[in-house]
Formats: structure tokens, C-alpha cells, sequence
């Protein structure tokens, strides 16, 4: 005889929103009053108070950076306010009830068992929505079904750009440099040592920077995320979970042996045929992979220029780094052993460093052509004109071998670059020239934290 099988309904879903929302029956939720909002807090609250319902706010960055403490405040900041506390609905899709949820028939539900009238606003806040298969195409339906719904979410994966008529998409970087020294309790402008008056090579170390550099390993190692061991559960969670086979991920192995490859060596170049030969890869399988690695927010990929600041027509190759150089201690375990990988690791924290600001994100490229590479030039969009570019040294002795700078020498002699050349170093700062172009010596501890500062205030 057949067996009746039952599957969750309303009333089971309404108990656990019950559950996840205490603030319907007067409970304060106290999960996020201990915790500061971040830097990033005032752009995302403002995109939330601007929401007019015609398009949901979507929150995304990589695991562990603090997007569901943020939700949860943006709740406590509307509860804070006038707005009654049965208008607003916190739903997780991460929890395993939720997956036979259909988004699009909530509203109605809300409305019709918390007495919520129609002419007023529904606020729904939802995490972990790219939980759902089709997410977007939800959401796109879901602000149909209620002129008066505001939708607000989380997600661990970037949109594809033909979501963006019905989404306002903010990005949340790991932390900054600055950002960690918040969180130890250090105020960064105080730890920021003065720029000494030295126009050459000088043995002697600034004040303050030798203490300004242990705390900069500190943050290439563990300072990126909002929990402890952040960056070991931000990898367990991007592959280890359900996420990667939604979105049609049919080998998690080869997934895991990528991201390793790619993490171990963050800041190297690659091509998508030296990658397929090193795993054993299809090339449209490593491409689809290397998509869902960037839109998890795990990698990015810059993007290459020539010596002219001109794209190649048809790239070939591209430079992969960590979204932030402690996922790869989160892997490993351990600290660099080498200045080789220490170089490669505070590359990876530069460009950390520009996370924060769409500008910094889309005109990052690198550079490259024949034996030569600068790591970082940055373009004005609007015409193609290289503003700054960047050479990184974990180390200070190549200021006197001019040779090992010797791209950036050349790249200086083609463009005006009118931000300046700029020489990574680990302890020296000053000015001078080489090959006689005029160059910035500048510890690459400052600059992380001067980025960081800036962006922390737009």
C-alpha cells in the first residue's frame, strides 16, 4: 500500500518565522547591538532607506565578512525607527525548511497571518538567497506580486549583470587594513607613521613602521573576516556546502583542486590552457569553474594590459588573486616561508585594498609584455590614460638593483602616469629616480593604510 507523504505548508513555515523573528512578539533582538557597524554600514543603510520597492537591495561579498550582521542592523536600525515590527520579516534560505519555500506566494502569506494592511510597506529580508535555485528570476517575480513590498537580501554569490535592471547591488569587501585595526581597537591614523623628508636609500626605519608592519602580516594572514578562523570557514563554506551544485557545479573535486592551485599561488599569472593541462581540465569546464570561484567572491581575476596601457584584443592570460592573501593561510595553516610568496601575498593585500571602491575594482589591471611586468596599473576609464602603477617588494635591497624594477622604469618612460610611480617596499621611503624617472619609495604597509582610509570615507 502507497504511503502518504507530507511536505511542509504554511503553518510549519510560520512557526519558523516566528522563531527567527522575535521582535513580532515584543522580543528585542540583542544577536547584533554588541557589534559595531562597519565603515560600509552608512552606503548600504542608505541604499536601504532609498528602497522604493521597484528594485531589491542585494548585499554580496565574500563568507564571513560580516553581510548577515549587517542585515540584522539594518533590521534594528527600522525597528529603532517608526516602523511597526510586524512590517518586517527576516527569512533565511540557508535553513533546510526554507528550500520548498516559494518566495513569491510569502507576501501574500504575511500579510494575509500578521495582519499587515496592504497599503502599508512589507519589508522582507531575506538571507542566503542564492540558496534558491534561480534566485534572481525569484526576486524579479517576487517585486511584482506587491507594489508595496521592500526587498532587501543577502547573497553569496554576485549577480549576473542581466539582473541589474531589477537589483541595486552593493558589494562587501573583507576588511581593509584600516578596518582591522579598528576591530583590534587601534585607531589606524594613530599607528600611521609620518612620511620622513628623504630624497634616497637610508638604512634608517621611520618610527612606528617596524610596529606598523607586524600588524600588516598580522592582517595578510588573518584579518579579512568578521568571525575567528574566518578564512577557513569562508572556503568551507563556498565549496563545501550545497552552493557550488545549485549552481551547476558537477565536479566539487575538481572545483577544490582549482582553488587550491589558484590560492597557493595568488598574484601569479595563468592561462586558461596552462590550467587545463596542470588539472586535467576541459577548458569550458575551467571556465565555467573560474566563473563560479569569482562570483563566490573566493578569487578575482585582473585583467592584463601591454606596455601602451592598451587590452589585448584576444586575452589569453590574466592574473588570479585571493580576494584577500589570508584565505591561502586559511588553507595551508601556516605563515610564507619565502620573500618570493611574501611579495605575492602583499600584492594580494594591495589589491584588497581596492575592494572597497567600485573605481578601484573595474580600473585595476596589470601589465605585461615580453620578460616585463608591472603588477598593478590603474586606468581612467574614460579614456584608457594610466593614472599610477604599482612595483611590490616584500623586501628593500632591490632599491639598490635597480633591475628587479626595471618594467615600472619602462612603463614610467612611455606614460606621464600623473598620480605617480610607485616602488613597494618593506622599510624604505623616500624619493628619488631610476633610470631617470622620478619614483615613489613607500613601504606597502603605508599605502595599504592610506587606501584603506580613503575609502573608508566615500
Amino acid at each position: 500500500m502507497a504511503t502518504l507523504v507530507d511536505h511542509p505548508g504554511e503553518p510549519d513555515f510560520l512557526r519558523r518565522l516566528v522563531l527567527d523573528n522575535p521582535w513580532w512578539d515584543g522580543i528585542t533582538d540583542d544577536k547584533v547591538h554588541h557589534l559595531s557597524p562597519r565603515a560600509f554600514f552608512k552606503r548600504f543603510w542608505t541604499a536601504v532607506e532609498k528602497n522604493d520597492g521597484s528594485k531589491a537591495v542585494i548585499l554580496t561579498g565574500p563568507r564571513g565578512v560580516g553581510k548577515t550582521v549587517m542585515l540584522r542592523q539594518a533590521i534594528s536600525q527600522l525597528l529603532d525607527g517608526d516602523t511597526p515590527r510586524r512590517h518586517v520579516c527576516y527569512v533565511s534560505l540557508e535553513h533546510p525548511l526554507f528550500m520548498e519555500l516559494d518566495l513569491v506566494r510569502l507576501p501574500k502569506m504575511l500579510r494575509a497571518t500578521r495582519g499587515i494592511s496592504a497599503d502599508h510597506p512589507l519589508w522582507l529580508f531575506i538571507d542566503e538567497v542564492s540558496y534558491q535555485r534561480d534566485w534572481e528570476s525569484s526576486l524579479s517575480r517576487l517585486l511584482t506580486v506587491d507594489p508595496m513590498l521592500r526587498v532587501v537580501a543577502v547573497s553569496a554569490l554576485a549577480p549576473t549583470a542581466a539582473a541589474k535592471s531589477h537589483l541595486t547591488t552593493l558589494f562587501l569587501p573583507p576588511f581593509s587594513f584600516a578596518e582591522y585595526l579598528e576591530q583590534r581597537g587601534i585607531n589606524p591614523r594613530d599607528v600611521l607613521p609620518a612620511a620622513p623628508n628623504a630624497s634616497r636609500y637610508t638604512a634608517d626605519i621611520p618610527d612606528g613602521l617596524t610596529e606598523l608592519n607586524h600588524l600588516f602580516e598580522d592582517y595578510i594572514y588573518e584579518g579579512g573576516f568578521h568571525d575567528r578562523d574566518g578564512e577557513a570557514g569562508a572556503i568551507h563554506r563556498s565549496l563545501h556546502s550545497d552552493l557550488p551544485g545549485l549552481h551547476g557545479i558537477s565536479s566539487p573535486s575538481d572545483l577544490h583542486r582549482l582553488f587550491v592551485l589558484l590560492a597557493y599561488n595568488t598574484g601569479s599569472e595563468f592561462s586558461i590552457e596552462t590550467l587545463a593541462r596542470e588539472l586535467d581540465i576541459a577548458k569550458n569546464t575551467l571556465r565555467r569553474y573560474l566563473d563560479y570561484l569569482e562570483s563566490a567572491w573566493l578569487v578575482r581575476r585582473l585583467e592584463r594590459v601591454d606596455q601602451d596601457a592598451r587590452l589585448f584584443q584576444r586575452a589569453v592570460a590574466f592574473k588570479v588573486h585571493l580576494i584577500h592573501p589570508g584565505l591561502r593561510s586559511g588553507l595551508t595553516g601556516g605563515r610564507a616561508e619565502d620573500s618570493a610568496t611574501m611579495t605575492r601575498l602583499v600584492e594580494t593585500a594591495i589589491q584588497t585594498q581596492f575592494l572597497a571602491s567600485n573605481a578601484g575594482m573595474e580600473s585595476l589591471f596589470y601589465a605585461r609584455w615580453g620578460h616585463y611586468e608591472v603588477p598593478f596599473v590603474f586606468l581612467d576609464r574614460r579614456n584608457g590614460t594610466p593614472l599610477f602603477a604599482y612595483h611590490c617588494l616584500w623586501r628593500d635591497e632591490g632599491i639598490r638593483k635597480p633591475r628587479e624594477v626595471r618594467a615600472l622604469v619602462n612603463f614610467k618612460t612611455a606614460h606621464a602616469l600623473p598620480l605617480g610611480a610607485f616602488v613597494l617596499t618593506k622599510a624604505q621611503w623616500h624619493g628619488g629616480k631610476l633610470g631617470g624617472e622620478a619614483m615613489r619609495f613607500e613601504p606597502a604597509s603605508v599605502l595599504a593604510l592610506r587606501i584603506g582610509l580613503e575609502f573608508s570615507q566615500l
